[in-house]
């Protein structure tokens, strides 16, 4: 027993740290840990300095100065600690170091003759004691405003979350949860009746919990993701939760949370987060489950992989959202697992006032509960709920009544609710005095490709009295699929394994009436296998994507679109059709590299370049190779986004300087320079090559803040009483630029 007890005191520290917190400030969060980000996971905490830089940094434990970075993009000044207990401590976005660490970094940078370092130091160089100030706080390399971004790493450098590895914080403010969604994961899955991804949204009690809107209708394999934060008291930003835990009938289901990260793992934050809701502008939803193929990191939980397959009838879920400290928020939910029924739905009649309807379910003999009606019109376009004037039960079905100015010119759809709880799939009446003539209708197809599979969705431009199937058509293929009527004009298949498009060059859509009609879709879609390379190339033969072995995780389906309706280019020459690479509500675990064909008459421009458009920042820059010969313009991407080939032409813009122009200054007073800059496009790449500083012809070692677009220089010493010169010289990345000289004196 005591021996156990000393072991346990032995070991404590070394589990439970204790340091102090790094600034003087306040202990306010902009970001926490874990958090997703464009480029994958935020790694440490984003700690306020009340909007303002040159505040006191601290020694959290003793340790010493192991290394010194400092860089334009990335965390800019940064300082590594390496502390007794063998973890590393990392302060970014700093200011400035101790004299001592800036003279050493000032002898380094002269030496090379540049700002950029990465300097290894030996213990004995920079011994701080726990509480010394090492550096002041400020706002440099890829910052968005003044802060301390802080992280802690273990021995084998990997993060881990700072307040749950020795920091404290005061909290006591549990997660919010807004919404909770339900994702099928086989064609046999389904949810409320459709096989399609849904969400719904939570709702809150007196106490303080939330609950689903209702009793949901599943069926098969479902995955599920919430859309949840944290907060915390006497602030409006919102973080990660640390762990959530899902049980079903009160039996833990699966857990994940977020402890420890690693920078080779940052593609894998698009695997974690629920990827779809994200891309369609649903918000910040997390993924509760693991698909077999998702790339495995210890935030999930080893064991398990949180799919739901539950056994029929009745089940309670439960999840608790918590923070760092554990503030606890509980969501329930109550699902029930059968498959949806088909109803039958025959036309009774009509008074003037009112339509009758016989809904009865088409095999099982479980009695119709509720009916509920929608009204579209002759378009498709949804309109309004039904009110149901009467619902009076006959047999297993139901006669329902529904007002006929509400239906005028519409068509019904009717969704049925049995008294075990189970939905019916969707059934239509339409009334024939408006439908459209299905011979002659303009039909369109979408695609889109989710954890099911791949949904072929037909929608006729007006709502049309036919039969509608699928047909996958090839030299060695020939396959008909049925499709779902899910509204009065959109038609739908099950999920389909993308494998079954593998030598599929042609799509038919079938309407059948007194005859069929065959609407024919060319088919240029490839299927991408991970760990093998493939080429998919658009329609006109003008685009080209192509996978490296690593770049999916489980069979895809890939194409590209030319896009019609896109985002308009403003401050650029639009040299291309603008493509959106497909599918893009799918993950990309590593980069696919993309290519765009350019005619002979623009083969001698020399500031066309690609872009991607990104919904937050609009065309971005894409690193661009030209290959000439074969007329094509190279690069890759992260994402399926829509890309184009632009013209940049407008040179960047030099928008103040100081000193000013002509302008006097008492030289104990003049300590920097600084040079605001911008450009409309292409921006600048956050290198040296892309600036000039000179002070009376003589380069400077300049700094460089990205997101401010400020070139600065620190003065170490006060200049000379007379006349000096500045010259600055300024690129941007499709190589237009800029240059200004300006003279002031110093007295």
């Amino acid at each position: 027993m005591r021996l156990l007890t000393a072991l346990a005191l032995t070991m404590s520290p070394i589990l439970t740290q204790d340091y102090t917190w790094p600034t003087d400030v306040g202990k306010h969060l902009s970001s926490n840990f874990g958090e997703f980000r464009a480029t994958g996971y935020h790694l440490g905490l984003d700690m306020k300095t009340k909007g303002t830089t040159g505040h006191p940094v601290y020694a959290v434990s003793s340790g010493y100065i192991s290394r010194i970075v400092t860089n334009y993009s990335g965390y800019g000044r940064a300082l590594y600690l390496t502390m007794d207990d063998g973890q590393t401590a990392v302060y970014a976005h700093l200011s400035k170091f101790t004299p001592q660490l800036e003279n050493r970094l000032k002898d380094k940078q002269d030496a090379g003759q540049t700002y950029m370092t990465n300097i290894f130091l030996s213990p004995q160089e920079f011994i701080f004691e726990k509480g010394d100030i090492i550096a002041y706080s400020g706002n440099t390399g890829f910052s968005f405003g003044p802060h301390l971004h802080f992280e802690i790493r273990n021995k084998n450098g990997q993060t881990l979350n700072p307040l749950t590895n020795g920091l404290s914080q005061a909290d006591r403010i549990a997660p919010i949860a807004e919404e909770i969604s339900f994702i099928p994961l086989n064609s046999e899955s389904w949810v409320n009746g459709n096989q399609l991804p849904q969400n719904f949204s939570l709702f809150r009690d007196k106490t303080g919990e939330y609950h689903t809107p209702d009793t949901i209708n599943i069926f098969g394999r479902l995955g599920l993701s919430i859309k949840t934060f944290d907060k915390r008291q006497g602030s409006n930003n919102t973080y990660q939760p640390h762990r959530i835990e899902v049980f079903i009938d009160e039996r833990l289901h699966h857990t994940l949370q977020f402890d420890r990260l690693d920078y080779n793992w940052r593609p894998t934050a698009n695997f974690i987060k629920d990827y779809r809701n994200a891309r369609l502008n649903f918000g910040n939803f997390i993924k509760l489950y693991r698909n077999e193929a998702d790339p495995r990191v210890p935030i999930h939980a080893d064991s398990t992989n949180g799919i739901l397959d539950l056994t029929p009838g009745y089940h309670d879920i439960k999840i608790l959202v918590m923070d760092a400290l554990k503030n606890t928020r509980v969501i329930h939910g109550t699902v029930f697992n059968m498959m949806p029924f088909d109803i039958t739905l025959e036309p009774l009649g009509e008074t003037e006032d009112l339509l009758s309807f016989l809904i009865q379910p088409r095999s099982i003999t479980i009695p119709i509960k509720s009916v509920i009606a929608y009204s579209f019109t002759p378009f498709g376009f949804a309109d309004e709920q039904i009110s149901i004037q009467s619902s009076e039960p006959i047999e297993a079905g139901r006669i329902v009544t529904v007002p006929k100015k509400q239906a005028n010119r519409k068509a019904i759809q009717f969704i049925a609710q049995n008294k075990l709880g189970a939905q019916s799939k969707p059934v239509h009446w339409i009334n024939n005095k408006y439908v459209g003539d299905y011979l002659s209708v303009n039909v369109d197809m979408d695609i889109s490709h989710t954890d099911a599979g791949i949904y072929v969705q037909i929608q006729p431009e007006q709502i049309v009295s036919a039969n509608f199937s699928l047909r996958l058509k090839g030299e060695y293929q020939y396959e008909t699929i049925p499709l779902n009527q899910i509204q009065p004009s959109v038609y739908l298949t099950k999920p389909i394994p993308p494998i079954w498009f593998e030598n599929v060059d042609q799509i038919e859509a079938i309407l059948n009436a007194s005859i069929e009609r065959q609407v024919r879709f060319e088919f240029p879609y490839t299927v991408a296998m991970p760990g093998s390379s493939i080429t998919a190339v658009s329609k006109d033969s003008f685009c080209s994507i192509r996978t490296t072995k690593s770049s999916i995780t489980s069979p895809t389906l890939m194409w590209i679109e030319a896009v019609h309706k896109h985002a308009p280019v403003q401050k650029g020459n639009l040299l291309s059709r603008v493509y959106q690479l497909q599918p893009f509500e799918r993950p990309l675990l590593k980069p696919v590299n993309i290519g765009i064909r350019y005619s002979s008459k623009l083969k001698d421009k020399d500031k066309m370049h690609l872009y991607y458009y990104d919904q937050k920042e609009g065309w971005s820059f894409i690193p661009t190779g030209n290959n000439k010969e074969r007329q094509v313009l190279t690069g890759e991407v992260n994402h399926l986004d829509a890309i184009a080939i632009i013209e940049d032409v407008i040179p960047p813009k030099i928008q103040s300087i100081h000193p000013g122009n002509n302008g006097n200054y008492p030289s104990l007073e003049l300590n920097q320079f600084k040079i605001k800059i911008d450009d409309n496009l292409s921006g600048f790449k956050p290198v040296e090559d892309s600036f000039e500083l000179r002070l009376d012809s003589q380069s400077l070692i300049y700094a460089y803040q990205p997101n401010l677009k400020v070139i600065s220089y620190e003065l170490d010493r006060p200049l000379p009483i007379g006349t000096h010169t500045i010259q600055v010289k300024v690129r941007d990345r499709a190589g237009n630029e800029t240059s200004q000289n300006i003279k002031f004196k110093v007295y």
